[in-house]
């Protein structure tokens, strides 16, 4: 008969391991622009849904995130700290020293922590990479604003490009 305490013991250590794997590993960031704070990390072992085609899963693959935050007193309307939804953000990692690159869309998407954007990519190993996120602003998306002269706000910044540089895996 096994011991009580045994099972504990391993559902413990399963626990432990599904928690690991969903621990986040800095990028890059914060970066302050256009009235927005912009975040740059990566999980593994992250499931989604719907699970898009072709979307990669497996020990090699990251779930790349950009968390983008209003910062205190901007001028488009958020509340501090809000997330800022109708983004779209491209990017691209680079691996320079093995010429390899893997490009994408972040796409919306919730989790316990709060709304982010976010890609799962399969890497090329361990080495040092650098990710560049293109924000394009949220009336790209059809995301209207006020414009009259009481409650409207400025108009919509142009895009821009954001880099990190980042090992990985990070222990």
């Amino acid at each position: 008969m096994i011991n009580k305490a045994v099972l504990a013991v391993a559902a413990l250590s399963l626990l432990g391991t599904h928690v690991a794997a969903a621990r986040e590993y800095f990028v890059g960031g914060p970066v302050q622009r256009h009235d927005m704070e912009v975040v740059a990390n990566y999980l593994v072992g992250v499931e989604m849904a719907p699970r898009l085609p072709g979307m990669p899963m497996g020990s090699d693959v990251i779930h790349l995130e950009a968390d983008v935050h209003a910062t205190a007193d901007n001028a488009y309307g958020y509340p501090d700290g809000a997330w800022i939804g109708y983004l779209t953000i491209h990017y691209v990692i680079e691996e320079p020293a093995a010429h390899w690159t893997a490009r994408g869309t972040l796409h919306p998407m919730e989790a316990k922590d709060g709304p982010h954007y976010a890609d799962n990519v399969r890497m090329n190993g361990p080495g040092t990479y650098t990710v560049t996120y293109d924000f394009a602003p949220p009336d790209w998306d059809g995301f209207l604003r006020h414009v009259d002269k009481r409650t409207g706000v400025p108009a919509w910044w142009m895009p821009f490009s954001q880099a990190f540089t980042f090992s990985y895996p990070q222990k």
